[in-house]
């Protein structure tokens, strides 16, 4: 057993015993016979899968002719107006191109630097040895037992370990661009700038103008051929409903008699009935008013009462009366008649009292200038104020 295991200074000899092996002609034909044969099935099974892609992809250009024709009109300008732009680009991609290739000399230099500095004699030797290995075990072939002498095992090899030298600085080129594309986005910009160019130069070029509008007419011609399946509804005829007829009873409503009321009369209401004082009565000087406020002015038509209505502040040493001769309040027109008196009972020195003057508005449309006196009916008239009344007639 010892003499027919080969020894590893026998291994060499061996191999190339193999590999002298291998390079028969007539086995190497025997080997490319039985590749042929193997491969064949397979290669008749993959054309009969494709044969059907094959036949669509055939159809395809018959199918997307006529799609070409009708955009040749779209696509010849956009090349023409794409052309200066491609050969602005040109200088950009040659200069990209030298740098790239700038880059590749300067790495192979250097790979061959690195080479030159560290033995890789080991490593040589260790491709060589497993690529001998690779040969002697494609070579065997299973044989039957018998009485004859068995094959022996082969020996295991040990790689050697292999120290390789300081690695080379990598730079992170592709994390980086990878990095800048996600913050860019470069896809989404390009979509964007495609589209914005697209618009732009079919608003700026009148033969796209015509093109698209002359696309437009072809599709809304195609519509308006496409003719939409009339439904008939069926004709529903509705139950006639018979309300029954209600008789409402007859109800007698008793005659009410309303009774008459008297309303009392804007002169009863502005001249109440005046009684003799029952104290001693100040001189005229004693009484005095001052304007404090006024509503509104009003707007009635011809000949109609006018309700207007004036504050005043009682500014003398005596107070006022209602009803009382010599000491009520009240207001009258230029020529004495008397329109309004004090509204409250009593309005002491300092109070405030009010007044709602009632008089006929004048006959002829326009805004009248309406005058009022202050007076103490039964004594006289106290000192000009400046009231007046605007009234607008209508």
């Amino acid at each position: 057993m010892a003499s027919s295991v080969p020894s590893p200074q026998e291994e060499p000899s061996a191999l190339s015993t193999s590999t002298t092996a291998e390079s028969d002609p007539a086995r190497l034909k025997e080997l490319t016979a039985h590749l042929a044969a193997d491969v064949r099935p397979f290669v008749a099974h993959l054309g009969e899968d494709v044969r059907p892609l094959v036949d669509r992809l055939n159809a395809v250009p018959e199918v997307a002719r006529p799609l070409l024709e009708r955009a040749r009109p779209w696509v010849d300008p956009i090349v023409d107006e794409m052309r200066p732009i491609i050969n602005d680009l040109r200088p950009v991609v040659q200069e990209l191109r030298a740098d790239l290739a700038d880059r590749l000399a300067r790495t192979a230099s250097a790979a061959e630097l690195f080479v030159a500095r560290h033995d890789l004699g080991s490593v040589a030797s260790l491709g060589r040895i497993a690529g001998a290995s690779a040969r002697r075990l494609a070579s065997m072939r299973p044989t039957l037992g018998g009485s004859g002498p068995r094959p022996s095992a082969a020996l295991a090899v040990r790689i050697p370990r292999v120290t390789t030298g300081p690695r080379l600085p990598s730079i992170p080129i592709g994390p980086a661009l990878r990095s800048l594309s996600r913050r860019l986005r470069p896809g989404r910009w390009a979509f964007r700038t495609l589209a914005i160019g697209l618009v732009a130069l079919v608003v700026g070029t009148p033969s796209l103008q015509q093109a698209m509008v002359a696309e437009i007419n072809w599709s809304r011609s195609v519509l308006q051929t496409i003719e939409m399946p009339t439904v008939e509804l069926p004709t529903l005829e509705m139950p006639t409903i018979e309300l029954p007829t209600i008789e409402l009873p007859a109800i007698q409503i008793p005659a009410f008699e309303l009774p008459t009321f008297q309303l009392p009369s804007a002169e009863s209401a502005a001249k109440p009935k005046l009684v003799p004082a029952q104290f001693d009565l100040p001189p005229l000087n004693a009484y005095r008013a001052a304007f404090q406020t006024q509503a509104s002015y009003p707007t009635v038509p011809a000949n109609a009462t006018v309700e207007w209505v004036v504050a005043l502040r009682n500014t003398g040493s005596a107070g006022w009366y209602r009803g009382v001769a010599g000491a009520q309040a009240a207001l009258a027109l230029t020529d004495g008649t008397e329109v309004a008196v004090q509204t409250t009972e009593y309005v002491a020195p300092g109070q405030v009292g009010w007044f709602i003057a009632r008089f006929r508005a004048p006959a002829g449309p326009g805004t009248h200038a309406v005058a009022l006196f202050p007076r103490i009916d039964g004594r006289g008239e106290l000192p000009d104020l400046g009231i007046f009344a605007l009234v607008t007639v209508r």
